[in-house]
């Protein structure tokens, strides 16, 4: 197995993501000037759907191979191959029946899900590639287990790129704009992408085995029981997320759109909105990813201060990078929409939600402690909570103001389910909150940063209006101040960076 460097394989996976971000914001604006808004809203349930299709069909494969393959690296004794052929044949138990299921009930489910029938040839290819998605997540999270998340990378970027290609193709070649057509070939483009990610994950298993004589720590009866909270987890998850999805335009309806309308905003809120309000979670995407299999490593090895030291850092990098994100989107959301979409409701909309995003990118950081510390059941509730607020939310708010209840939904759970995840990670590790350090001073200096410029160009009458170059120089100055701001006000980082907990040279820096 290859020795980790945190920063390192951040770095580098954070590149190739910020590249995946933008290509999927790309091709989400591309989709709705040549297909529609309605045509990009109906895309995303679709999304929606296969993803909880595959977690549920898929056993968890990803995150199941992720955190028990490190467990078992961790133990001196143990079989990592032994537990990957554990998970993805308890992948296979979920996803072969799963996918008979799906087929064979396919009308049933684009009528109760889609309201149409026509989806249901959709469903069906959906469906029928369950299987060998679970084997391609299983094998990711291997490759993460391992340390070889650069081919895990390599794998999406290959995926997405054969995806949209197929449907592009189809869009430009045909010219059809029905939703429904589109939806089938997005179903056949979804699988070609999982074919060339899972010849390329099989093809460098095999020639990258980790065969050993020894036997794993548990039998597969004693694997199912300790994932199946995980598997539980996941799939109420993305049951939930889903269910929300499929509620917003049902609720828009009420609140006196039209159909087609009501599918176009959510289009918008899918294809702009949401992109660009994750888009700089790319580098925590990344250190989430990896932070799973470490902190399983670290808690199966006994090395608590190891853990208290990725979680103080990570924790510490969360809040001051996604302060600053927030008062950017706070301030230029609105301009940086008009560039991407016409439609004025996607820049009221993200700064309207600027100030929550602390508590979305925090979420992120901390489920992956949580559930690699093996906190399954804590996160399966608190998520089981969290959506229950924000599904609350939908069907009191939207109805009644319409597309701003999103944002109500959106402060009540957020806040709720990540203040009840922080105490947990506080729990965990046993670590006290450092205040200063978490929210003090990242305001202080976005304080700092964002007046200091705005003082330079209101002194020199200088005007943004709405000026893209001058937008980017007034963030670049005000993202210098704040990195020396910052670096001035939290003095004790440099000491944090000199700890080594029981003798780990893996860095963080």
């Amino acid at each position: 197995m290859n020795t980790r460097s945190i920063r390192k394989d951040t770095i580098k996976l954070t590149v190739i993501q910020f590249a995946l971000e933008v290509m999927g914001l790309g091709a989400n604006l591309w989709l709705s000037r040549n297909a529609g808004s309605a045509a990009v809203g109906m895309i995303a349930l679709v999304g929606a759907f296969f993803g909880l299709a595959s977690m549920a069909a898929g056993g968890s494969g990803y995150l199941c191979a992720s955190r028990f393959v490190s467990e078992e690296l961790g133990r001196q004794k143990g079989s990592p191959e032994g537990m990957l052929r554990y998970v993805t044949v308890l992948s296979l138990i979920l996803g072969v029946p799963g996918c008979i299921l799906i087929m064979c009930f396919s009308p049933v489910i684009a009528e109760c899900f889609f309201h149409s029938r026509d989806m249901a040839e959709t469903v069906c290819i959906l469906g029928a590639v369950l299987p060998f998605v679970g084997i391609a997540s299983c094998l990711k999270g291997w490759c993460n287990a391992v340390c070889r998340v650069k081919l895990t990378a390599f794998c999406d970027v290959s995926e997405f790129l054969v995806k949209m290609l197929v449907l592009a193709v189809f869009i430009l070649r045909t010219g059809v704009k029905d939703a429904g057509s589109i939806c089938t070939a997005l179903a056949f483009s979804m699988v070609a992408g999982t074919f060339v990610s899972l010849i390329i994950l099989i093809s460098d298993f095999l020639t990258h085995r980790m065969k050993t004589s020894e036997s794993t720590s548990v039998k597969f009866s004693g694997y199912i029981r300790l994932a199946l909270p995980v598997i539980i987890g996941g799939c109420l998850t993305s049951a939930l997320s889903t269910a929300n999805d499929a509620l917003i335009p049902m609720t828009l309806r009420q609140s006196g759109s039209t159909a087609e309308t009501a599918l176009a905003h959510f289009g918008v809120f899918e294809a702009i909105v949401i992109p660009v309000l994750f888009f700089p979670t790319a580098v925590l995407c990344v250190l989430s990813g990896i932070l799973i299999p470490e902190a399983a490593r670290a808690v199966s090895g006994g090395k608590k201060e190891r853990l208290q030291y990725l979680t103080k850092r990570s924790l510490k990098f969360t809040m001051l990078f996604s302060v600053f994100v927030s008062v950017c989107f706070l301030v230029f959301g609105e301009e940086l929409a008009r560039i991407l979409h016409e439609d004025p409701l996607a820049g009221k909309m993200i700064r309207l939600l600027a100030p929550v995003v602390p508590f979305i990118y925090l979420e992120i950081i901390l489920e992956a402690i949580i559930k690699g510390t093996g906190r399954q059941q804590f996160s399966m509730l608190n998520y089981l909570a969290e959506y229950a607020v924000r599904i609350s939310a939908v069907l009191v708010f939207v109805p009644v103001i319409g597309f701003y209840g999103i944002v109500v939904s959106y402060y009540a759970s957020n806040i709720f389910g990540n203040c009840m995840r922080l105490v947990k990670t506080f729990r965990i590790t046993g670590l006290s909150p450092d205040w200063k350090e978490l929210l003090v001073y990242p305001l202080f200096g976005a304080a700092a940063a964002f007046y200091l410029p705005y003082t330079l160009f209101h002194f020199t009458g200088t005007e943004i209006n709405g000026s893209l170059p001058l937008s980017a120089v007034y963030i670049f100055l005000a993202g210098v101040i704040y990195i020396t701001v910052s670096s001035m006000l939290q003095g004790s980082y440099y000491n944090i960076r000199k700890c080594k907990f029981n003798n780990t040279a893996e860095n963080f820096k």
